[in-house]
């Protein structure tokens, strides 16, 4: 439940989106990091969480509407609170607030903004190498999601660097998978490797065929540290990736990415893969558990607290 100063923050912000106005989203944006802050000091979580929201929502709706420096401002806003929240190991509200750079990333990449999209991006990659390096691994989840979400976007749309801001995307989902099956985090690598795969398939249905083998690249340096670590959920993962982008980028006729994706394979050809209902089942799980992640952090859990 917001308090009458925050709605009044809340409002001030969105009205001032509608109005383009850059220095009403700023005052707002500031005061509700600064409240967010000092909620997470006074152990009152569930009420950072609230302002983390609000912030959330300001950003996404100025990325909607074009202002880019709103949306920047949104973004440095929730990582000023993300420092806090890390110190204070308020898990919850970190992974609000990891997921929360991924939705107004998403929405900067729908509206062609290369630039917050790109930093969106870069700020989920350097808190995923943190989450994966402190064995968080929900908060990790939390980072692929997305991650995944943005590098969609940024596949679908074309931007005239897509190139960049897609291997900004894979790079980032790439490291942090390593980083989660060395630290034997296989839940992550997995859920890592699923967005992946979700890329990939974007990315093909927009005959990026350099993309599609950077993803291929990504998922066998993901599945060979999942190997040394004897991860067979991972290893068996990205392997069936690989097979899916294989065969959709032979369909396609995208022989490039198809030869990468072969070559991939082969590394894991003298490994005995394990393909079973009980690999299936895990990874379905993990398949869930990311999408009610997302669609919690889309509205729904937002709603349950107002």
């Amino acid at each position: 439940m917001l308090s009458k100063e925050e709605n009044k923050m809340v409002e001030l912000g969105l009205a001032s989106v509608e109005e383009n106005f850059d220095d009403g989203v700023r005052q707002a944006l500031d005061f509700l990091s600064e409240i967010g802050t000092v909620y997470l000091n006074e152990r009152k979580e569930p009420e950072a969480e609230g302002a983390v929201v609000s912030i959330k929502t300001i950003g996404k709706a100025a990325a909607m509407q074009g202002m880019e420096n709103a949306a920047v401002n949104a973004i440095r806003a929730l990582e000023r609170i993300l420092q806090h929240s890390v110190e204070q190991k308020t898990e919850g509200t970190t992974i609000s607030i990891l997921l929360s750079f991924g939705t107004i990333g998403k929405a900067a990449a729908e509206q062609q903004m290369e630039m917050v999209a790109k930093l969106a991006a870069s700020v989920l990659g350097k808190s995923g190498n943190s989450a994966a390096l402190r064995n968080g691994e929900r908060e990790t989840i939390a980072v692929a999601i997305g991650l995944g979400e943005i590098g969609k976007s940024v596949a679908r749309l074309r931007f005239p660097d897509v190139s960049e801001n897609a291997a900004t995307c894979i790079s980032c989902l790439g490291d942090a998978g390593k980083i989660a099956a060395q630290q034997k985090l296989e839940d992550a690598a997995v859920g890592i490797e699923l967005m992946l795969e979700e890329m990939a398939v974007a990315a093909m249905a927009e005959n990026m065929q350099s993309v599609v083998g950077n993803i291929a690249d990504s998922l066998e340096e993901i599945g060979k540290s999942a190997a040394e670590e004897e991860m067979e959920n991972a290893v068996f993962q990205a392997t069936s990736s690989l097979q899916t982008i294989m065969a959709d980028s032979d369909s396609m006729y995208l022989n490039d990415a198809s030869i990468t994706a072969k070559v991939a394979l082969e590394s894991f050809n003298e490994l005995d893969i394990i393909n079973d209902e009980e690999n299936i089942r895990k990874i379905e799980e993990i398949r869930e558990t990311m999408r009610e992640l997302w669609i919690g952090s889309s509205g729904l859990k937002t709603e349950s607290k107002k």
